[in-house]
């Protein structure tokens, strides 16, 4: 009985060992003899620490072979001893590396198994430094560039680096910080009244997400001054922009100060808000390039003034050589709408002289944007409130114009300027389009002996010494329309009656045209010219024959 008990022991102690394999694979040759091995057990590793592996082999005398199946490379594999130790590599999340092991058993047999390595993130804050690097000497004075560094910061991880920089002041008088988010900061020291320390506090972040602080005191000298004024920079400007005046950047040791601005130089001005820091005016209506300056005057809560200058150059505004036309309203589809609306831009009101018509300096009168002088018979300048005067000239252009005499009888018994005669066109210059064009009769629509052509009323002009010229000619379209008011459209003409005092009777042709001297290729070559309505400001073209007739406006260069 008891060596039958002893067999059975002898038989499960058989299969137990039998059917133990280790941890790792196994191979069995014929002879029924077991071959295994083993990696060893799976690791958890913290970044950059060493680990090692560890391969057993059955039967023993065999050679071992590892190598890395997935992972980040690990220095050391592939390896041919049993036991390898190895450092983990620095991971920025959490990585697993896979390992196998071959083991060649004496009998030549090969055998495989595989170990994983899980390698944890440790990251490490980042170490601010940091350090004045300007001025040298300290404390800083008043109105110097303080420079805080942190260039020296660093991250504690090899594979570490600082992503971002915040600075904020943690104490001591406010300043304007420049450079937050650099690596360097700086501000400009403050007045005053006692040494103090302006507290900088950094706020480093890491790749990672790991934050560090820093901070540091910067002394501040006591300032001399208790006040310093600071009007702001020179500026250039185009006649009639708004110029905006601002003395915030004043600075004081008690904090509060009030301002006053007041012009030392220049043609005067108009300044809105004179005894506020941010104060403006308009630029004038200037000839050439002019300079302005300013003075501004802050006085502290303690009763100390002090006083900066500011130059402003004011060049002239891109207006146009030509009066505008007159319109100083804007519209929409319903009616008038504020200028400068973006929804309906650039129209006429927007820009041009009309735009600023409440700025211009004018050399003489006229409504709007208009600047008219009166002129005598001999072409000297009278009075604007003169009643008497024979021409006028336009102080925009330059020009000066032909005035109508009035209407004392029908043609041909009318005066050489009457308001009412008429002519045909007839031009033999250069530049008629060869067609000069056909005279109407003699003492027909007009007093003259010889005919009714627009060439021989010019003569008969320049013969008189007109307003002390002899250079009357016919007026360009363009020149027509530069002294005519579009905004009176629906009045008896769009010419200032204060001036343009005699004009003819629309009812005689239905129209008011007067001719310009070009020619109009409408209708096949120069067949036609140019005239101008006043009454409506509408341009047309009269055929060169002698039954169509216009009036005449003359006008000279000075």
């Amino acid at each position: 009985m008891i060596r039958t008990q002893r067999w059975f022991i002898l038989l499960l102690l058989s299969t137990a060992l039998l059917g133990c394999g280790g941890g790792g694979g196994d191979d069995s040759n014929t002879g029924g003899s077991a071959s295994s091995v083993n990696a060893g057990v799976d690791q958890t590793v913290d970044e950059t620490n060493s680990f090692t592996l560890n391969a057993l082999g059955d039967p023993v005398g065999g050679t071992f072979a590892w190598r890395q199946l997935s992972g980040i490379t690990v220095t050391g594999i592939p390896a041919t001893t049993a036991s390898v130790t190895l450092t983990a590599p620095a991971v920025k999340a959490d990585s697993i590396l896979v390992f196998q092991v071959t083991y060649t058993t004496p009998a030549g047999q090969n055998l495989t198994d595989e170990v994983q390595v899980r390698v944890m993130a440790k990251n490490q804050a980042p170490v601010a430094v940091l350090q004045i690097t300007q001025p040298a000497i300290l404390p800083v004075a008043q109105g110097l560039t303080a420079i805080v560094s942190a260039a020296s910061s660093y991250d504690l991880d090899a594979d570490g680096r600082i992503a971002t920089y915040l600075w904020t002041q943690a104490a001591g008088p406010a300043v304007a910080l420049s450079g937050v988010n650099t690596a360097t900061v700086s501000f400009v020291a403050p007045l005053v009244a006692s040494q103090t320390d302006v507290e900088l506090m950094l706020t480093i972040t890491d790749d990672e997400g790991a934050t560090g602080e820093g901070s540091i005191k910067v002394p501040v000298r006591a300032s001399t001054q208790q006040i310093v004024a600071d009007a702001g920079p020179d500026q250039q400007v185009r006649e009639f922009a708004e110029v905006q005046l601002d003395g915030s950047g004043t600075r004081t040791v008690t904090g509060s100060f009030s301002c006053r601005w007041s012009q030392l130089k220049g043609q005067a001005l108009v300044l809105i808000n004179p005894t506020s820091c941010q104060a403006s005016f308009i630029a004038p209506d200037i000839s050439g390039t002019s300079q302005l300056e300013l003075q501004l005057t802050v006085t502290d809560s303690n009763n100390q003034t002090a006083t900066d200058t500011m130059l402003v150059t004011v060049s002239n505004a891109v207006l146009g050589d030509l009066p505008d036309t007159g319109v100083l309203n804007c519209y929409d589809i319903s009616g008038v709408i504020p200028c400068g609306d973006e929804t309906y831009p650039r129209q006429d009101a927007d820009g041009g002289r009309d735009s600023v018509v409440q700025y211009l300096r004018k050399i003489g009168k006229g409504e709007k944007a208009f600047d008219f002088t009166k002129l005598d018979q001999f072409g000297d300048e009278l009075a604007d409130t003169a009643n008497d005067f024979s021409c006028i000239r336009d102080n925009v252009t330059g020009l000066i114009w032909e005035l109508k005499e009035p209407v004392i009888a029908v043609p041909p018994a009318s005066t050489l300027r009457a308001a009412n005669n008429r002519y045909s066109f007839v031009n033999s210059n250069a530049g008629n389009g060869d067609e000069a064009g056909v005279p109407a009769p003699a003492l027909s629509s007009c007093p003259s002996a010889e005919n009714c052509g627009l060439e021989v009323y010019v003569e008969e002009v320049n013969e008189t010494a007109y307003c002390g010229g002899a250079n009357w000619r016919l007026p360009t379209l363009e020149e027509l329309m530069s002294i005519a008011d579009f905004g009176r459209v629906g009045e008896n003409h769009l010419l200032d009656p204060a001036f343009f005092r005699f004009e003819p009777d629309s009812a005689v042709q239905n129209n008011m045209f007067y001719w310009t001297t070009q020619s109009s290729a409408e209708g096949g070559g120069g067949v036609s010219a140019w005239v101008f309505d006043i009454r409506n400001g509408n341009d047309n073209t009269l055929p060169k024959q002698q039954n169509q007739l216009g009036y005449v406006r003359l006008v000279r260069s000075p």
